[in-house]
């Protein structure tokens, strides 16, 4: 990946002309709310990616980039709207040029343009998730664990596992789909079957039995087994056996007759009533919600488009449409339509088992209306056929309603129908048909014979045909589940693994700026198309993070998480982020272990900070985390942001007293002092005498964080002493003597006994009578912190509460013992 050196803004949101010097260093961006802070964010993820998440993600609605990221003056010319980064590529070794604007937001313009160039390019444009704001946390601590499963396997460069995981899930579906079909067929003929040899479930000895008997009357052998091709009246001569059969088997019509008139009379089972009743149920839930209705009209329409997708328009309508943006606009929908995925695929369920009770029916009503064909003289059946053609199209409803669930209406109207009553004009047709088989002439022993085994042999050859496709459907099923369940299980295995590095670093992390909660663990547990994602609550149990914890203690979790992910994923490529207001409600006690963790554990690793807050700016410069920043005071849609440097304090000092401005210069000192000996009492656990409005200036805090940083010394030379650490003691007692000295000049001991040096008289001193003021202060603050340039910052007690064991900073190079004994 990159670190970022500059960076070059022009016509792009809220920002006319900007130009920023970030040295491939750690930078910060300080201004309130609206001062186009957030425009810098998406400007760098704009210039890397050619996308603009907050402009094309969930909740963007209308907004698009082309539409939306140029100025408003030139909306409607989005080629002057463009960004420029310089940056160096540690890989290569070599820096490289972007330049991208709106209007060809595909082809940025790259600088060398050798192939390995482009690459990385290629490579950000894969990466948004470089940039993390404050809505972004909640995908990972907030978000339902379907989501959460989502969008952690994203940004980990695991959506392929969801995605076939979701295809198996549909080949599963449709299998089981057309199993439970094969299985209704099979049903309805076996059921034909049964009726003929009067069984109430098949039996192939008692099949085998009804065969010989007939077979008997024939004068035929008897068959000693009954296979799949068998042929029921072998033996006949050909004569015989092609000779014309009476047209109805008496015997078997009867009983399909009465076996429909039973059917009828019992109405409705009561398992395809409550199939019916629950699908009405859930159709209904759709048709009230409009979203999850609106969602599941467009899922197979959205899955259309993606799949058409090519060039910088919508393959549908034409309308140019970035095909990246399009393609992400899309997938967004399909996300939130994967919420209404498990009432369809419920629907789906009790769909198929009233379309399994109507398929029987229009087999008993097909076998009628061809009987009334067959007799002598014919019954007109239009009738029935009327009745089937009614149970058909209701078929075709459901059915269609399965394909497109945008007809909810149709599949209500066809569940409504009472499809198990036949209409009286139909009943009345049967009852003709029925009694007109009745009163047929009793058929020839010999005749009769003929005519079972020859109706045999047609539902038998439909029984082994409707079995063999039962059969081959049901093997699918299992070998799609088997493959699906095999799939979920090493991808489960898989995750878990990853889930539980990936937890563990994240708690490292926690821990790292929350030494309070030493017991505390995460865990993030993958389950099927799920991430739960619990933490520990001061060793009562584990939680989602929002049960307990405050809204501070789950910012600094999101950031923990992404951190933990985003190391995960690229390891040694996680060279650069930026973080967006990202910690604005974590309490300043918090912020100094932000600095040292993101100082400590990601020292390759450039950071841009944006905050509205100037103190949390100074906790990053303070502790070293950041060097330089910019500050934004305001802004307007004619001039964009008004910036200023974030100058160093000594630097403005000099400047001041340069034109003679001792006020000036005086206010800065206070200002810089008042805010710097907050973070030292802190830092030391000074003795300040407590304020119930907490308005402590600067006579109430230097003082106190004098004092203890002096005691501090004497408690590290009486340990190195303790200890015999000889060299040690000699260092620590040159150190106080350098302070005692340093701190005598400073004049702070003075304050109380002698108001003409006070620093409330300050602004009444010349020029040189106040840059020896300064230089002290500047002298003693140096003598205080890390001596490394890397970093910087001021040494602070451990443990936080309790006993102090050791000063430090947190690199170390500072590091006094301060223990005496056990």
């Amino acid at each position: 990946m990159i670190r970022i050196k500059t960076i070059h803004i022009e016509e792009f949101r809220g920002i006319r002309e900007l130009d920023l010097d970030l040295a491939s260093e750690n930078f910060g961006i300080c201004g309130p709310n609206g001062t186009g802070k957030s425009g810098v964010v998406d400007a760098i993820e704009f210039c890397l990616t050619g996308n603009v998440t907050r402009l094309s993600g969930s909740g963007a609605g209308e907004l698009t980039v082309k539409g939306h990221a140029p100025h408003v003056d030139h909306r409607n010319d989005p080629e002057k709207a463009k960004v420029t980064i310089t940056a160096h590529v540690a890989s290569l070794g070599k820096d490289i040029s972007i330049t991208r604007s709106v209007k060809d937001s595909r082809n940025p313009v790259i600088d060398p343009s050798a192939p390995a160039y482009k690459a990385v390019v290629a490579e950000l444009q894969t990466h948004p998730e470089f940039a993390l704001s404050r809505r972004e946390i909640a995908k990972y601590i907030m978000t339902p664990p379907s989501r959460r499963s989502t969008d952690v396997q994203n940004l980990l460069r695991l959506d392929y596992v969801d995605g076939l995981r979701k295809a198996f899930v549909s080949h599963n579906n449709k299998w089981k789909s057309e199993s439970k079909s094969a299985k209704a067929a099979l049903d309805a003929s076996t059921s034909q079957l049964n009726r003929l040899l009067v069984l109430t479930s098949y039996d192939g000895a008692a099949l085998l039995t009804q065969a010989n008997k007939y077979r008997g009357v024939l004068g035929l052998p008897a068959l000693t087994n009954v296979t799949k091709d068998t042929k029921f009246k072998e033996g006949l001569t050909e004569q015989e056996a092609t000779a014309k059969a009476a047209p109805i088997a008496k015997e078997a019509a009867v009983a399909d007759l009465y076996a429909m008139v039973q059917t009828v009379q019992v109405g409705e089972p009561a398992d395809d009533k409550k199939h019916r009743e629950d699908a009405l149920g859930g159709l209904g839930k759709l048709k009230d919600d409009e979203k999850a209705l609106a969602l599941a009209r467009s899922h197979g329409f959205i899955t259309t488009g993606l799949d058409l997708i090519s060039d910088d328009a919508c393959p549908l309508c034409d309308r140019p449409w970035d095909a990246d943006e399009l393609r992400n606009h899309l997938k967004q929908k399909l996300l939130s339509a994967g919420e209404t995925a498990q009432l369809l695929k419920t629907l789906g369920e009790d769909i198929d088992g009233v379309l399994a009770a109507i398929l029987r029916r229009l087999t008993e009503l097909e076998k009628t209306a061809g009987y009334a064909g067959k007799l002598d003289p014919p019954i007109a059946r239009q009738v029935i056929d009327s009745h089937i053609s009614v149970l058909n199209g209701i078929v075709a409803d459901l059915n269609a309603f399965k394909e497109d669930h945008a007809l909810v209406d149709k599949a209500i109207d066809a569940l409504e129908t009472e499809w198990w009553i036949i209409p009286e004009d139909a009943q009345k047709t049967v009852d003709e048909i029925h009694k007109a088989i009745a009163a047929l002439p009793e058929p020839t022993d010999r005749d009769a014979a003929i005519s079972f085994l020859t109706e045999l042999q047609v539902r038998y050859d439909d029984y082994i045909e409707k079995s063999a496709t039962a059969e081959c459907a049901e093997a699918r099923r299992l070998l799609a589940l088997k493959v699906h369940d095999n799939y979920d299980k090493a991808s489960n295995d898989v995750l878990e693994g990853i889930y539980d590095d990936v937890a563990k670093e994240f708690t490292d992390f926690y821990k790292a700026i929350n030494a309070d909660e030493g017991k505390f663990s995460g865990e993030l547990k993958a389950e099927p198309a799920k991430l739960s994602f619990n933490v520990d609550f001061y060793g009562r149990g584990t939680f989602p993070p929002g049960a307990y914890h405050s809204e501070g203690h789950q910012d600094g979790m999101g950031l923990c998480l992404y951190l933990a992910l985003m190391h995960h994923t690229l390891g040694e490529g996680f060279t650069f982020a930026v973080l967006d207001d990202v910690l604005m409600s974590v309490d300043s006690g918090h912020r100094r272990e932000v600095c040292r963790l993101l100082k400590s554990k990601f020292p390759n690793t450039q950071f841009i900070l944006t905050t509205h807050d100037r103190v949390w700016l100074q906790y990053m410069k303070t502790e070293g985390l950041i060097k330089k920043g910019q500050l934004f005071g305001g802004w307007n849609v004619d001039r964009g942001p008004r910036i200023w440097d974030d100058t160093d304090v000594w630097a403005e000092i000099g400047s001041a007293l340069d034109k003679d401005d001792v006020p000036r210069a005086a206010a800065v000192l206070r200002r810089y002092l008042e805010y710097l000996t907050t973070v030292l009492a802190d830092n030391l656990r000074a003795k300040v005498e407590y304020r119930g409005d907490a308005n402590y200036d600067l006579g109430d805090l230097l003082p106190p964080v004098l004092n203890r940083w002096l005691d501090r010394l004497k408690k590290g030379t009486a340990a190195a002493k303790h200890w015999g650490h000889d060299a040690d003691k000699i260092a620590l007692e040159a150190k106080l003597e350098e302070a005692e000295t340093l701190i005598g000049k400073t004049s702070a001991e003075q304050w109380a006994i002698n108001p003409s040096v006070h620093f409330n008289e300050w602004e009444n001193f010349t020029a040189t009578e106040f840059k020896e003021v300064s230089d002290a202060f500047k002298a003693l603050l140096d003598h205080m912190r890390c001596s490394n340039e890397k970093c910087g910052g001021y040494p602070y007690l451990t443990p936080r509460k309790g006993s102090s064991e050791q000063l430090r900073c947190s690199c170390g190079t500072i590091s006094i013992n301060l223990k005496t004994g056990v």
